[in-house]
């Protein structure tokens, strides 16, 4: 009891603080001496971005829900992998087994509600199609150093993206130096639970070559939540980028990308609190791509894309009679032309690519004996037309029709159509837009013991209102509404098979506000709230309480000459969990906030450093939902841990 009161006194502490940190920097920004940061905020909403419309345009211009996560948002926040980034996302929801998320499944990713999405590496697709949960696993993306910007395109993109576009699309943008030079940069990363981070990275520009050569490894053991729990985990992964590029004049390049990323983990055998088994995995991935850009002349381009993406695991592999395998690998190419004047962008395009499984193997033992899940040799094959048009029609007026003609090999053709209506006098940008989508089940859905015979595709559409507005040049306000009916959702049955079993309806919205005080002080806070009505009396709303009813994403940025402080704050409301465990959960924590607080200090233009503290309140929770029971097969989240790293750039 001692120990616990002096836990909470500690916490109350830490709070004050914290809270005395705040208003004192509050104080400096308010009424102390102007000092200049070394390096001014960037206009709110100025990025440029591509994802929206496919090709680059500011992101207040974009008639689409879209957030930006900045190369100064990786610099300043040290996010541990793409994962960690998405979850300070407003419409994301991650939910990751224990601390890295490495497992035998992909991590359940869902934007606006929806687990079927793209996701992509400079325009190029990498869906990790015939796993478990058939899309990635983020804790893959780990070197973030590799990465300019992070593109989220929340709401149904299926014209410009085909099958899969449902919820959104994450598009990673990698880094590539355009100005003549060579900088290598050398960091180390120190922390809790055995936390070491070490990087390298060489790049540069010279006589119209390009290069950028990373490395990384990255190791965790064993970590303690926020009771003091030791929960098992282990991760000694090791990731390596190559780019080689060439700009041959100021109309063409092409850009050659390989990834290696190759991972030894350790996981509880079933989560849990209790669980004192670990077992073993293994990953091994590669990604190669060839991009082409060539503009024919100062209206006419075109992109040429060829990709193959490789993803090896090897789960449990100590024990054989509990071991999971799966060596999947996508074949993909992709040819966009792009025509634009003075008052009409048009894009089209040809899309194909290939999702095939070369080997699955799942075994498991139980009481009526040994069971094993085998299959190999299966592929699905996509092939899609797309066209969109955009267009001014009067003064500050635009419209945007868009069609995708998909053929696939095991579920015929589909015709997915797509409108947008926009208004921007510069001030206001205010659009409206019918989308609809077709996802195509997939390998596992088809061929695994799970597999269910007769699947048809899902289709449906989606309705979206969404405003973005100046109030001054300082301050800007967005908001958005959705409406997304999907028919013929393929989901678990009472049988233990997929089936087509209902259609769904998803409502949300989401308010963002975004406020520079100065060129030392800038913050954002975001709502959003979203309702899936439950399929069944016994679940519960929101996919049986996976998603929170609401979430708020707010964040505090202050520089001031060589120092940098940035607060992000995450508050989950009203997640419940499954209806089943319901009646177990707490209340505090079905709604709780967290926090994680980030200090950097830059010597000088070679030198920098950080300080960072995550979960500053070591708030007890869990991010994966499936037994949501403190006393169940609970996935327990990291409490209160630190980091500290150094770089040096010469």
């Amino acid at each position: 009891m001692k120990g616990r009161c002096k836990l909470l006194s500690n916490k109350k502490s830490l709070a004050k603080v914290v809270l005395m940190g705040l208003l004192t920097s509050t104080n400096v920004i308010w009424g102390g001496t102007a000092v200049h940061a070394e390096e001014p905020q960037q206009f709110l909403l100025d990025e440029m971005v591509v994802t929206a419309s496919r090709i680059e345009q500011k992101e207040f211009d974009t008639q689409a829900d879209v957030t930006v996560i900045t190369r100064k948002d990786l610099e300043e926040k040290h996010y541990t992998d793409l994962g960690d980034a998405l979850k300070d996302v407003p419409g994301v929801n991650l939910q990751n087994y224990g601390a890295s998320g490495e497992n035998y499944t992909s991590n359940r990713l869902y934007i606006n509600g929806s687990p079927n999405i793209v996701v992509l590496i400079d325009g190029m697709r990498s869906n990790v199609n015939g796993s478990v949960s058939s899309v990635l696993s983020p804790s893959e993306f780990s070197n973030l150093d590799t990465v300019e910007r992070i593109e989220v395109l929340k709401g149904s993109a299926s014209t410009l993206y085909g099958s899969d576009a449902v919820g959104g699309v994450i598009n990673i943008i990698t880094r590539k130096d355009s100005k003549p030079g060579i900088k290598t940069s050398v960091s180390a990363i120190g922390g809790s639970y055995g936390k070491q981070t070490y990087r390298f990275m060489n790049r540069g520009n010279q006589d119209g070559f390009y290069w950028m050569a990373s490395a990384q490894q990255n190791k965790m053991n064993d970590f303690k939540d926020g009771r003091g729990n030791k929960v098992i985990h282990g991760v000694d992964s090791k990731t390596y980028d190559i780019q080689l590029g060439k700009k041959f004049d100021e109309n063409s390049e092409i850009t050659f990308k390989y990834n290696k990323y190759k991972s030894d983990y350790e996981r509880p055998a079933n989560g849990g609190l209790k669980e004192t088994i670990r077992q073993y995995g293994q990953k091994d991935n590669e990604k190669f791509s060839l991009q082409w850009n060539r503009n024919f002349n100062d209206n006419l381009s075109n992109t040429v894309s060829l990709y193959r993406n490789n993803n090896k695991l090897r789960d449990n592999h100590k024990d054989l009679s509990k071991i999971w395998l799966m060596d999947l690998s996508t074949l993909g190419f992709t040819n966009q032309i792009t025509y634009k004047n003075k008052d009409n962008t048009l894009i089209a395009g040809f899309d194909f690519y290939q999702d095939r499984v070369n080997d699955y193997s799942s075994t498991s033992t139980t009481s009526s004996g040994t069971q094993t899940d085998k299959y190999t040799g299966k592929h699905l094959t996509n092939r899609a037309y797309f066209i969109q048009d955009n267009f001014k029609f009067a003064k500050n007026w635009n419209i945007t029709p868009g069609v995708r003609y998909t053929s696939t090999s095991q579920f015929g053709s589909n015709t997915s159509k797509s409108i947008t209506l926009g208004y921007n006098d510069g001030k206001s940008n205010i659009y409206t837009s019918y989308k609809e989508f077709f996802v195509s089940p997939n390998q596992y859905q088809l061929y695994s013991k799970y597999g269910g015979s007769g699947l048809k595709p899902s289709e449906g559409r989606t309705i979206e209102f969404g405003v973005n507005h100046n109030f001054t040049d300082d301050f800007i306000g967005t908001f958005n509404i959705y409406k997304t009916k999907a028919d013929n959702m393929i989901a678990f049955g009472n049988d233990s098979k997929y089936h087509n079993i209902s259609n769904e309806t998803t409502y949300g919205w989401s308010v963002g506000l975004k406020k520079l005080f100065s060129d030392k002080f800038s913050t954002n806070v975001n709502y959003t709230n979203i309702r899936i009505p439950a399929v069944s009396a016994s679940q519960n709303e929101n996919r049986d309480g996976y998603l929170p009813k609401g979430e708020f994403n707010i964040g505090f940025d202050y520089t001031l000459e060589k120092f940098n402080t940035n607060l992000t704050t995450r508050g989950i409301i009203n997640r419940p969990g499954r209806k089943v465990n319901e009646g177990k959960v707490p209340n505090n924590l079905k709604t709780f906030w967290l926090f994680d607080l980030a200090l950097n200090y830059k010597a000088d233009k070679n030198i920098k450093g950080f300080i960072k503290v995550n979960n500053l309140f070591d708030k007890f929770y869990t991010d994966q939902l499936y037994n949501m029971d403190p006393d169940g097969s609970w996935y327990s989240a990291p409490g209160r841990n630190f980091q500290i790293g150094m770089e040096y750039t010469f």
